[in-house]
């Protein structure tokens, strides 16, 4: 049964966080349903919370922008602060990213990015900054990855008395522990940077599927928070873009100086690397230019690849031929000790002998074919099996012959198989008289099984080697893609005519002389567009009396004075925060 509160109908509970309770309710004025967000009882009891909650809601229900939930009344019943808010339907980005353990993909992620980054840049120009940016506050309202941020409830109104508070009720209205910035855990004065920080809380998990602190209380959290180095950042998805990490890295610096300066700037680097990425995908086939991580790479390998592959040659042929020429030697001095030895049973004509010398040797494993003939030519013993015998004698002839030195040569001839072995022949002699010759057949299994062994291992080599360099040279080029693509999105800013945009990531190569040289150079034309709008205001301040329309023309001087002086904080796009204050220099 529906409860009252106010004109409103109470038709249940949504949920319940830290400080708040939010109802589902209807409003018969507007005959609409609604999402009524309302201070816990034991809060709403203080009438500092009470105060705070209710100014700070009336500032955050003047924000109407696409990606920001819309607020339709702020008020109070019996003492209850409440927020009546439009209803949203849709998952949490918690939720979100929780059905896509993998990471979310790079185009979705880069659609909300650009989405909360322009969300922000508003609020902060109309001077109110979020204090709560976290995944449970954004809801994708469709499957284009549309979005909005809700839960303004703790939003703080930018002020130039904004100092750390004493009573305590700011700190504790700050936010969730794990995306506060140090600023808000010391209690310190803030601004956009702050949301800037938490946002890069929400992309670091999103990326890595975990936040960047974690600890079992919120104090030992927050001392991590103020004293750790950042982890490093690993993105669960291989192809997320370097420069996107690198964004991350630069909104979480616990300097708020060394952040992004403005959600202006985040969000034009994010649609250059949206377009990029987009670009990239779209065209990776037909791209007329070839990107140095994978330019570099490709050369590299290449040349290495052919300085090897010459290298592994070389060293095949020189292993073959060392190999060839110990294989020669060892079978010259088999060939001469065994001549020796069966040299007085061939005088003597003792073929049993022989042939026992003949099957003797043949059971070595490298000897596959022995033959010893007479002075006349008549075999007196060989290797048993008469197909080998014929194949021999038709294949030892003068077109075989590879080594010759004086009365012995060597022939290559093939087995049955085609494998290939040597032959010796060398002459028998008895006190330096010829008495016949021998012939001996080496196997060469060795000396191939040798050679195929150095080269599968040379070319393993080659290839730890070549995906060594091609890795290397990838990440390094990776790492050189990143300050080229800032300098390239910088570059953009200024044709675009955001000259207050500066490039604050340091670097200790001679990017950062690239980088410094930009700044310079925005530097210049900045100072260079101020004067001539001041000199353009006072022109028309001079106008001499009597000309038409002069009264009207002397009020610009007025207006103008604060823009010859300075930039007006707030009514210039690439400002952090707006103040509405004039001030001598924008923030960048």
């Amino acid at each position: 049964m529906a409860k009252a509160f106010g004109r409103f109908e109470i038709q249940g509970e949504l949920g319940r966080g830290a400080m708040s309770i939010i109802y589902r309710g209807y409003d018969p004025k507007i005959e609409r349903m609604l999402a009524i967000k309302t201070l816990r009882p034991e809060y709403s009891a203080h009438s500092e919370y009470r105060a705070r909650f209710l100014t700070e809601a009336k500032a955050a229900g003047t924000l109407n922008h696409p990606q920001i939930v819309t607020i339709f009344d702020v008020g109070e019943v019996d003492g209850i602060p409440f927020i009546a808010m439009e209803l949203l339907t849709g998952k949490s980005l918690s939720e979100f990213a929780a059905a896509h353990p993998a990471g979310i993909p790079l185009p979705a992620l880069l659609k909300i990015a650009i989405q909360i980054a322009e969300a922000l840049d508003f609020a902060h120009r109309h001077g109110v900054v979020h204090q709560d940016i976290k995944p449970e506050n954004i809801v994708l309202l469709n499957e284009a990855f549309d979005i909005k941020m809700m839960d303004f409830g703790i939003a703080r109104i930018l002020s130039a008395e904004d100092t750390p508070s004493d009573e305590g009720a700011r700190a504790f209205l700050s936010g969730t522990p794990q995306y506060m910035s140090p600023e808000q855990i010391t209690d310190q004065p803030i601004d956009g940077r702050s949301d800037l920080y938490a946002f890069g809380v929400l992309l670091f998990e999103l990326i890595s599927g975990h936040l960047p602190f974690e600890a079992d209380d919120p104090w030992s959290l927050w001392q991590k928070t103020l004293k750790d180095p950042l982890p490093v950042l690993k993105a669960r998805d291989p192809f997320t873009p370097p420069e996107l990490l690198e964004i991350v890295r630069t909104l979480l610096a616990k300097d708020p100086n060394a952040r992004y300066q403005s959600a202006s700037g985040l969000a034009a680097d994010l649609k250059a690397m949206g377009r990029r990425v987009e670009e990239r995908d779209s065209h990776a086939l037909a791209a007329k230019i070839i990107p140095l991580r994978v330019r570099w790479p490709l050369v590299m390998a290449s040349v290495v690849a052919l300085v090897m592959l010459l290298g592994l040659f070389w060293v095949h042929h020189k292993q073959n031929q060392t190999i060839t020429e110990l294989t020669y030697d060892y079978g010259f001095s088999l060939s001469e000790w065994v001549a020796v030895q069966t040299a007085e049973d061939l005088l003597l004509q003792d073929k049993p002998a022989l042939q026992s010398w003949v099957d003797s040797m043949s059971r070595n494993r490298e000897i596959v074919y022995m033959a010893i003939r007479n002075i006349n030519g008549q075999i007196e013993a060989q290797t048993r099996g008469d197909a080998l015998a014929e194949q021999m004698a038709s294949q030892l002839k003068a077109d075989h012959v590879t080594l010759s030195r004086g009365d012995l040569k060597v022939y290559t001839v093939h087995g049955s198989d085609s494998t290939p072995f040597f032959v010796f022949e060398m002459p028998i002699e008895y006190q330096d008289k010829r008495v016949g010759q021998l012939r001996i057949g080496l196997a060469t299994t060795a000396l191939v099984t040798a050679n195929r062994t150095t080269l599968l291992t040379l070319m393993t080599w080659i290839v730890v080697v070549l995906g060594v360099v091609i890795a290397g040279t990838y990440w390094l080029t990776r790492r050189l893609q990143v300050p080229l693509d800032q300098a390239i999105s910088a570059l953009d800013q200024i044709k675009q005519g955001r000259l207050e945009h500066r490039i604050r990531r340091h670097r200790r190569d001679d990017f950062e002389r690239l980088f410094a040289a930009y700044n310079a150079m925005a530097d210049v034309l900045e100072a260079r567009e101020l004067r001539a709008k001041a000199a353009e205001l006072d022109h028309k301040h001079d106008v001499p009396l009597g000309v038409e329309n002069a009264p009207a023309s002397a009020a610009a001087p007025a207006a103008g004075k604060s823009v010859g002086a300075g930039v007006v904080v707030g009514s210039n796009p690439g400002t952090g925060v707006g103040t509405g204050v004039g001030s001598g220099a924008a923030p960048r």
